[in-house]
């Protein structure tokens, strides 16, 4: 799902709050892969937007069309 020119990757920045519980996960998930947080955050984001279409409330997802 690429939008961008070939050879060209173009960012933004998002920012966003967390649930306490949630930043607890996201912690532990970063650890566990050697990854920054900040890191952990945007690979998961990317990959959640890849696979699901829409999502009303946590767990309740609707996933993309292939």
């Amino acid at each position: 799902m690429t939008f961008n020119t070939p050879g060209k990757t173009k960012t933004t920045w998002v920012n966003c709050k967390i649930s306490a519980p949630a930043n607890d996960h996201l912690s532990k998930s970063a650890a566990l892969s050697s990854r920054s947080k900040k890191s952990e955050a945007e690979l998961r984001l990317e990959d959640h937007l890849r696979r699901f279409e829409s999502i009303s409330s946590i767990g309740n997802v609707t996933e993309r069309k292939k």
